[in-house]
């Protein structure tokens, strides 16, 4: 077959298309919709999360050094709406765990009588026992240990109490360093005759710091617009399996194929231009949509979508996507014998290789056993090649393995596709 007539079976299928404007132009503008549309939830989200303040209630029995710091400390903390109560009333602990119980708390604090008498006295003792027999002076008492109690909103997962538990613990370790010290230094100073002024420092020396491990110079994070805008892409070209199954299954049905076959071509010639006309519409379908995330995301108080410098790495990446959505389709349409059954098999098999490959749920969130099953959907190639380019800058050559995964899955699916019209 020589380029020319391959040129007239691709205007044909164009034309085929172009009849239905209306379904053209949901091709484009839906998958426009959806990613517009999990992009703004899933923000709104992770700002709903950073602002809404989680309600603790602090019962401060102690009401001196370590519980009032314990409660400035948690106020300091600018994640949670502190209710204090003080005083010797223990009658209070059980109307507070009525409170957490019933989900007007989310954490409900208890900071026991003496406890910051309890840690100086310990700290006498401990000096105690380096000083001379005859500097000793008489048991202080309260020696032990105290409990702060914790209680959780039945509701709350255990993730989430863990997390809690360890920030309170290394805030109460480093309250309780701090009135070591001072003890430390007024047991000293009765001891030297001296009058020190001792300020346990308010900063660690040790911290930490966060930096971004990406080479590409922009500094780009994962967020919404990082994620959906990619991902949502892939799931949008997968889709284009329903209209490609559908042409085949209305040519076949109407009479158009079986004319196709008195002439003397092969049926990989009848299916090549439905395949470039496909992958085409694919292809500009991801333009419109990194243009929406460059562009229109912006304006609804969106992160800008950051592409990278590797266009080319973008163009392949997106070339092989397209190819194994459109052969995808095409696959489909020459085995299924219906339009439902093409627009059933197609549509439900497209969510499902999108939950396993990470459109909806990070991979790396996943079980174990999902993460391993990920590695066989093709719109996990495609968004783990999209995500090497965004957030590390990868050039062709490190997302080429993702690549030919992806050409691979399309000559496999045309393969098919020949091997069950033949057969």
């Amino acid at each position: 077959m020589n380029i020319r007539k391959y040129l007239v079976s691709i205007q044909k299928e164009a034309l085929l298309l172009v009849r239905d404007i209306e379904g053209i132009v949901l091709v484009f503008l839906m998958p426009l919709i959806l990613v517009l549309v999990m992009a703004l939830l899933q923000h709104r989200t992770f700002q709903n999360l950073s602002e809404t303040k989680i309600p603790v209630i602090i019962l401060n029995y102690d009401n001196d050094s370590l519980g009032n710091a314990f409660a400035r400390g948690i106020r300091q903390a600018d994640v949670f709406e502190v209710t204090e109560i003080a005083g010797k009333d223990t009658a209070e602990t059980e109307i507070a765990r009525r409170q957490v119980a019933g989900g007007k708390y989310q954490i409900g604090i208890v900071i026991p009588e003496n406890a910051t008498r309890t840690i100086k006295n310990r700290a006498v003792s401990l000096i105690q026992k380096q000083l001379p027999n005859a500097l000793k002076a008489s048991a202080t008492g309260l020696t032990g240990s105290s409990t702060i109690t914790l209680f959780f909103d039945p509701i709350t997962k255990e993730s989430f109490k863990s997390l809690t538990r360890a920030t309170l613990e290394r805030f109460a370790a480093t309250t309780e360093s701090h009135i070591f010290i001072t003890a430390y230094s007024k047991v000293l100073d009765a001891i030297t005759g001296q009058q020190s002024e001792i300020s346990p420092p308010e900063e660690p020396s040790i911290v930490f710091r966060e930096d971004l491990v990406s080479e590409y110079t922009g500094g780009v994070l994962p967020n919404a617009v990082q994620h959906n805008v990619p991902a949502w892409t892939l799931f949008g070209m997968f889709l284009i399996c329903i209209p490609a199954a559908g042409s085949i299954i209305k040519e076949r049905n109407e009479g158009c194929l079986a004319r196709l076959k008195t002439v003397p071509i092969s049926f990989l010639n009848i299916l090549l231009p439905k395949t470039i006309v496909f992958v085409i519409i694919c292809l500009v379908e991801a333009l419109l949509i990194f243009l929406t995330g460059v562009y229109i995301m912006p304006l609804f108080g969106l992160p800008q979508l950051q592409i990278g410098g590797n266009y080319g790495a973008i163009f392949f990446i997106s070339l092989a996507s397209a190819l194994a959505a459109s052969g995808y389709g095409i696959a489909i349409g020459a085995i299924a014998s219906t339009h439902v059954q093409a627009s059933t098999f197609g549509s439900v098999s497209t969510v499902i290789l999108a939950a396993i490959g990470g459109v909806w749920i990070p991979v790396m969130v996943m079980p174990e056993i999902m993460r391993k099953i990920s590695a066989f959907s093709p719109l996990n190639w495609g968004v783990n090649g999209y995500y090497e380019v965004f957030l590390r800058n990868a050039s062709l050559l490190e997302v080429l393995p993702d690549v030919l995964k992806l050409f691979a899955f399309f000559i496999l699916c045309i393969a098919a596709g020949i091997w069950f019209r033949k057969y």
